[in-house]
């Protein structure tokens, strides 16, 4: 993905958001000794699945398959949020990250502020965020 030489808060807001989908569909990692053969060998033969409710001729779930952009995007987020200082980090990580909230479902973790004042520092974030990459170039998140 060729990354814009200049980016607006909304897009990289639309980034982030497309980091959050691109780490929930992320493979996880491969546990080799996660089964014995015996348990594999009673699912072929019986045919019982994960859920243990359905048997394999029923509908598999959709395999989702991320594109190379989408995940160069979420490796530019990350390395854009390495490059940020801690408190950004915290509330853009806490918008984000494991799935994206909203402004409200934020106010639980920063108790005394209202939704309006956590918005306007998100927002502060991300344009300080763009101010720095708009800055240093990109050659500065790519070391």
């Amino acid at each position: 993905m060729n990354l814009p030489s200049r980016i607006t808060t909304d897009e990289l807001d639309n980034m982030f958001q497309t980091a959050t989908y691109v780490e929930r569909h992320l493979p996880g990692v491969n546990m080799k000794n996660l089964k014995t053969e015996m348990f594999l060998l009673i699912e072929k033969l019986y045919g019982i699945s994960k859920t243990k409710d359905c048997y394999p001729d029923d509908k598999k779930p959709i395999k989702i398959r991320l594109n190379a952009d989408q995940i160069a995007i979420y490796e530019f987020c990350l390395l854009l949020l390495l490059k940020a200082n801690e408190k950004d980090r915290d509330i853009i990580q806490i918008r984000n990250f494991p799935h994206k909230r909203s402004f409200r479902q934020m106010k639980r973790f920063f108790l005394p502020d209202s939704h309006e004042k956590i918005r306007q520092n998100y927002y502060q974030a991300m344009s300080r965020l763009v101010s720095l990459y708009h800055t240093k170039g990109k050659k500065y998140f790519f070391k």
